[in-house]
């Protein structure tokens, strides 16, 4: 006898992939099935001191697909010392999502598209490469909504669609909360 139930959970767990699984019995001797996948999320390409793979992950943050690309996704560098394990979760979920609300905020409060990421998971940053040729960092344990407000206080004084700069810091905190610390070109 089938217990579908613990069947179900089997599943999911050899394949984390799957959002959800549906097992059901169709007598004398078939089981029926029906599955769907988390959403596709993002490009990851990992530079290791070894090797450098691209990776599809979804939404979970599980690669899916090795050596591969979907231009419609985000890319997401990441430098590591040891080959990423695409049996393990590529990004925590919650680390992409602040990732991917992130880059949609600034794109849509600034008008500027972000083209690329770096996210760096020791020192937990997010270095966000922008179409004007700048990068922004930010510090990943705080809000992002929190440091972009003080980018939108600082374009008061620092043009960042005139300006030609190297990178923009949103990580430090300030007595007042508002410090920013940037870098032109020379």
């Amino acid at each position: 006898m089938v217990n579908t139930i613990e069947l179900e959970n089997k599943v999911l767990n050899v394949f984390p992939q799957l959002e959800k699984i549906e097992i059901s019995k169709s007598f004398p001797r078939s089981i029926s099935l029906e599955f769907s996948e988390f959403p596709l999320a993002a490009n990851v390409i990992n530079e290791s001191n070894v090797v450098k793979k691209s990776y599809i992950i979804n939404s979970m943050g599980f690669a899916i697909k090795e050596n591969l690309e979907d231009p419609k996704l985000p890319y997401i560098k990441i430098k590591t010392d040891e080959p990423i394990n695409p049996k393990e979760a590529v990004i925590e979920k919650n680390k992409l999502n602040y990732l991917i609300n992130a880059k949609n905020y600034f794109e849509d409060k600034f008008g500027m598209k972000i083209i690329g990421t770096q996210y760096k998971p020791i020192p937990r940053e997010i270095r966000f490469f922008t179409e004007k040729g700048f990068y922004i960092w930010l510090d990943i344990q705080k809000p992002f909504e929190d440091q972009f407000k003080k980018l939108k206080k600082a374009i008061v004084k620092l043009d960042i669609y005139k300006e030609n700069l190297e990178y923009i810091d949103l990580r430090i905190a300030g007595i007042s909360g508002d410090k920013i610390i940037y870098k032109r070109r020379p």
